[in-house]
């Protein structure tokens, strides 16, 4: 049995100078449908391997996310991207279920999915750091565009890109990711949701302290806190929250906005409530 780990707690390594642009130079994408194979392969080329698990008696003809992921255009948008991919599509089935592991089969719901696994950067080799469910939850629905986003996410953990996701999948489009991702912001982001969620309260606890940290280093910040309803997975977790924001016209307001510099993250208390963070450099 082959185990996965989620970095839903990992330090961010997330690059300064990732703002979303692509790469010059094309990667090939590598289709592999033996999982084993597929990690094997992405390990040796240094790779994401983004893997698909289609809903159970369901072919690779008849399945929509198969057909989307063999678009010219689709394939275009990953092979542009900095990184090379391996793409491994897998039944639903036991064999399939037993290479991953139970946090993972939780974050997508128990059912098909997708899930894209970390071999190209060192400090995060082996680890999920996305999670697309194709059941409905109460606030994240899987959409096809959802596919083409995983392609242009920073580097870093489960939990910042999946809070990434949910910024530039809102129908609003907001503009506070198109700068760059910044290490010490989502460090900080980092910080304090995890400070929210050990205090079970959302707030800008010590802002005036950790904002004058900030700025002595990066300039003026601003930021924003969120928290979820309880007993929510993540991806509805981090949807839920941008959707809090939206309600906000202040918060709204610093999401929506360019920056030039940009860090986001989400906590789990022990009340089973998610704490969101984001926050920005103009």
């Amino acid at each position: 049995m082959i185990f996965l780990t989620c970095a839903v707690n990992w330090k961010c390594f997330a690059d300064n100078n990732q703002n979303g642009t692509s790469s010059l130079r094309q990667q090939n994408i590598i289709d592999v449908s033996s999982y084993t194979d597929a990690t094997r392969i992405a390990e040796k080329k240094s790779a994401m391997l983004l893997v698909s698990i289609r809903p159970q008696d369901v072919d690779a003809d008849h399945d929509e996310v198969t057909q989307h992921l063999k678009k010219h255009s689709v394939r275009k948008i990953f092979t542009e991207s900095d990184t090379p991919w391996v793409f491994c599509q897998l039944d639903f089935n036991e064999c399939s279920i037993s290479l991953i592991q139970s946090t993972f089969l939780k974050e997508i719901r128990e059912g098909p999915g997708v899930c894209v696994i970390d071999y190209a950067h060192e400090p995060l080799k082996g680890q999920v750091v996305s999670v697309l469910p194709r059941r409905d939850g109460k606030y994240y629905q899987f959409a096809q565009q959802d596919l083409s986003l995983l392609a242009y996410l920073p580097i870093g953990s489960l939990t910042q890109r999946s809070m990434i996701l949910a910024v530039r999948r809102h129908a609003d489009v907001p503009r506070s990711t198109d700068g760059g991702c910044d290490i010490m912001l989502c460090e900080a982001a980092a910080a304090h949701s995890a400070h929210q969620a050990k205090l079970q309260k959302q707030g800008h606890h010590g802002w005036k302290l950790r904002s004058q940290q900030i700025s002595d280093h990066r300039g003026p910040a601003v930021e924003v806190c969120a928290e979820s309803w309880p007993d929510q997975d993540l991806l509805d977790s981090c949807v839920d929250c941008v959707s809090c924001w939206r309600q906000s016209p202040g918060h709204w307001r610093a999401v929506s906005s360019e920056h030039s510099a940009y860090g986001y993250d989400i906590r789990r208390g022990t009340n089973s409530i998610w704490y969101a963070t984001g926050i920005f450099i103009h």
